[in-house]
Parts: structure tokens; C-alpha cells; sequence
């Protein structure tokens, strides 16, 4: 939720237990920027499959973050519950960390939910507001932020009170800082261009959510191989161009019969097999470095400590 840009919407929940239902399984709304694995989960379960033992369909909404025991570091859910009673139904609603979460109708195959979140406009680790003005929202360093400020409170003793552009002239050595139209604050050429470069790439350091990927984050250099929707390994940009390429060229690589009926690939192919039923006909060497790739999931996952 918000990678996007898109701070608020309604949202429909399949089952989790039946995805062939129209809607999400599950939603991810991270709201801390300094730790992008630490988010609130929203998911619908239905009294079917290994769920049919719930009281009710209901909405679960859960908050994912990390935990130590001892020298054991992993990652929890914590579901979110109504307070007192006696079952504790699990909460319906979450108002906290600048989210907003509320069910607003469950049936038998689906669920809505409206989200609203403040990610969208906050600045990724390492950046703040500059706030030259209280709606000034452009991300920047806390030395900026900080210069800004002080060039505010000194703003009048370097106005000359009158001159070529009347009371905002500034005195020799200045300029209008121009952080946005009609700001007339004077401030050092170095400042002003400074403000024009942090304008220039403010879309970059806003919205942290932009980064969030879950659990499956890849460690930096590795993407993830996509070779169908969910295939989250991760592997070399190389390796899922070639994926990519791969089942671009399926068909022709077919015999069409054969042994393994349509799936029979033709001499010089062997099925691909990057998970059971792969049978994306590849060369031998494709089909090896699949094979590695798999064994090395662990190893290329980014981790939240």
C-alpha cells in the first residue's frame, strides 16, 4: 500500500483460502520509515480449507515487525483484537502510526476495507521536511532543514527595504532563495541553488513505501528472476532477462508430441523446472543455473537486522 503514490483507498479482500476470487489476499502498509520491515498486514480468511475452524469470516489485521529473544532475532505478526469480551474478536478497525484501517463489509467471498496512510508524503531515512514554510514538505538533509530556518529568522537584516523589487530587495551578496514561487526569502547564491537541487530530485526521497517489498526483498544486486507472477527468487538482472526471454520463446521450443505429450521439448531444450511443473523448454545450462539459483534463496534475501 502507497508504493504507488496513492495515499487512501478501498480495498477488496479474497479469501485467503480461495485466491480464485476477485481481489487482494493480502495487504502490506508500512508506516516506519527507518525500518521498511516493520508494517501492518491486512488478509480475509473464510470458513474453508484449513480455516474452517473460525468462528466467523472476519478480517485479521496484524502488525509485522522484528523481535529478539536472547540472541535470536526473527520477525513476528501480532494480531490486533477487540478489548475485553470474552472471544476477543479480532479488531476491526487500527487507527495508529499515521494508518487508518477499517472494515467496512464482509461476505462470503469477499471483504472491503478502507486504508488510508501518511507514507506516501514522508521522506525516506535519512531525509526530513525542510519546512521554509509549514507546508513546505520537499525532503532534504537536517543540515538544510536547519540552514533554512536560520535563513528565515535572518531573513529582514539582509532586505535592503527598498530598491529594483521594493521592500523584498536584498542586499548585495544575497538572493531570493525562490524554494517556491513568491518566496522572496534572501539567502547566499550556494543556498539558492542548493534549494533549486533538492526541488530538482524531491519526487526521489519521498515516499519510503516506494521500497517496501516484504519478507522477499533481495539483497542489493539481486532482483527477483519473475519467470511467472510468483516467483520471487532472487537471481542476477541477467538471469531474469533470460527468464523473460525464455518464455517469450516456449512455444517454438516444443515438438508439439512426444513422450511428455505437448510438453515435450525439442533436441537441445530441457524443461526449465524453477519449480515443480516448470516445463519452459531452456538449454542445459539455463536449467543448471535455475537449479542454483533455488538453493540460494536464503543467501540473497535482504534482512531486517
Amino acid at each position: 500500500m502507497g508504493s504507488d503514490g496513492i495515499s487512501s483507498r478501498i480495498v477488496t479482500l479474497a479469501p485467503m483460502s480461495d485466491p480464485t476470487q476477485p481481489g487482494y489476499l493480502y495487504v502490506r502498509i508500512p508506516f516506519d520509515p527507518a525500518d521498511l520491515f516493520h508494517y501492518y498486514t491486512v488478509e480475509f480468511r473464510t470458513q474453508t480449507k484449513w480455516d474452517a475452524g473460525i468462528l466467523k469470516n472476519t478480517v485479521l489485521i496484524h502488525e509485522v515487525r522484528k523481535f529478539q529473544f536472547g540472541p535470536v532475532i526473527f520477525m513476528t505478526s501480532v494480531v490486533f483484537r477487540t478489548n475485553g469480551g470474552q472471544d476477543r474478536d479480532p479488531a476491526q478497525s487500527l487507527v495508529a502510526n499515521g494508518v487508518v484501517i477499517k472494515v467496512t463489509g464482509t461476505g462470503r467471498r469477499t471483504a472491503t476495507v478502507s486504508i488510508s496512510t501518511d507514507i506516501t508524503g514522508r521522506c525516506v531515512q535519512g531525509f526530513v521536511w525542510r519546512q521554509a514554510r509549514p507546508s513546505d514538505h520537499v525532503c532534504v538533509t537536517a543540515a538544510t532543514r536547519a540552514q533554512a530556518q536560520y535563513d528565515n529568522a535572518h531573513s529582514s537584516e539582509r532586505r535592503q527595504g527598498s530598491g529594483p523589487y521594493g521592500p523584498d530587495t536584498c542586499k548585495q551578496g544575497y538572493v531570493w532563495r525562490d524554494a517556491w514561487a513568491g518566496d522572496h526569502v534572501c539567502v547566499t547564491p550556494a543556498t539558492r541553488t542548493q534549494t533549486a537541487s533538492d526541488n530538482a530530485v524531491a519526487a526521489q526521497r519521498v515516499n519510503p513505501a516506494k521500497s517496501v517489498y516484504g519478507p522477499n526483498t533481495c539483497k542489493q544486486g539481486y532482483v527477483w528472476r519473475e519467470a511467472d507472477a510468483s516467483d520471487y527468487v532472487c537471481v542476477s538482472a541477467a538471469t531474469r532477462a533470460q527468464a523473460k526471454f525464455d518464455n517469450a520463446h516456449a512455444s517454438e521450443r516444443r515438438q508439439g508430441s512426444g513422450p511428455y505429450g505437448r510438453d515435450t521439448c525439442k533436441q537441445g531444450y530441457v524443461w526449465r523446472e524453477a519449480w515443480p511443473n516448470d516445463h519452459v523448454c531452456v538449454t542445459g545450462a539455463t536449467r543448471s543455473q535455475t537449479a542454483f539459483d533455488n538453493t540460494q534463496i536464503l543467501t540473497r534475501l535482504e534482512r531486517p537486522w
